[in-house]
């Protein structure tokens, strides 16, 4: 899977698109398919929708109804192909989580509802933060985290030097000094971010490179 040295802003709507302009399901979208073949064709970027969890019910199939950026609802119904992969999910299928579908596919259910209908269930994944904290979680990865072989910014003083400390769990951000490191502790919510920043899915979601598709993403 391709990354790139800068992360990726969760509010380009070229990748992170609201569930209305997400491609409907059996339609041809030129925005998100490119042909391979005469029949036939594949995507033609990495795309996601982010979703705030204000239900989540597991009683007879889990089923999650969220609500994107623009504070639209839409469904998300589970029919796994492997369902070896749904305890991943489940752990953190809670109200007040966010969910982030690849590839996502406007479905029209046999009840009248409309969302997603989930088979690739390893190219979804829960975040246990809500959504306006995991769009303040990125935009401090925006901010913060600089390219290779560039001076490196402090995330408590947000002064550019040379000699600072990365921060030994996430790696991401950088510190001058444990008084620095304290302050963006607490004033800038690391305490509330860092275990989430540490996993690798989470930074496969900020540094994947969204332009180029070279296969679908992966979290199992």
């Amino acid at each position: 899977m391709a990354t790139q040295a800068e992360p990726q802003s969760f509010q380009d709507r070229a990748f992170f698109p609201s569930f209305r302009d997400c491609p409907l399901e059996h339609a041809w979208d030129d925005r998100y398919l490119v042909e391979y073949g005469e029949t036939a064709g594949v995507n033609r970027k990495h795309w996601c929708l982010l979703g705030d969890i204000i239900q989540a019910d597991t009683m007879i199939r889990p089923r999650i109804v969220a609500k994107d950026h623009k504070g639209d609802r839409f469904v998300v119904a589970f029919y796994p192909d492997d369902p070896d992969d749904m305890p991943r999910l489940l752990k953190d299928f809670k109200v007040g989580n966010t969910i982030a579908i690849f590839y996502p596919l406007v479905h029209r259910f046999l009840d009248g509802s409309v969302g997603v209908r989930i088979e690739d269930s390893d190219e979804v994944l829960i975040i246990p933060l809500g959504f306006k904290d995991v769009i303040k979680m990125n935009e401090q990865v925006l901010k913060y985290t600089v390219a290779e072989g560039t001076q490196r910014k402090c995330h408590g003083c947000d002064d550019v030097k040379v000699n600072v400390n990365a921060c030994a769990r996430c790696t991401l951000f950088y510190y001058c000094n444990r008084d620095c490191q304290a302050k963006a502790w607490s004033e800038k919510e690391h305490k509330k971010f860092c275990k989430t920043l540490s996993r690798k899915d989470i930074k496969l979601m900020h540094f994947l490179k969204y332009e180029t598709y070279d296969g679908s993403i992966s979290f199992k």
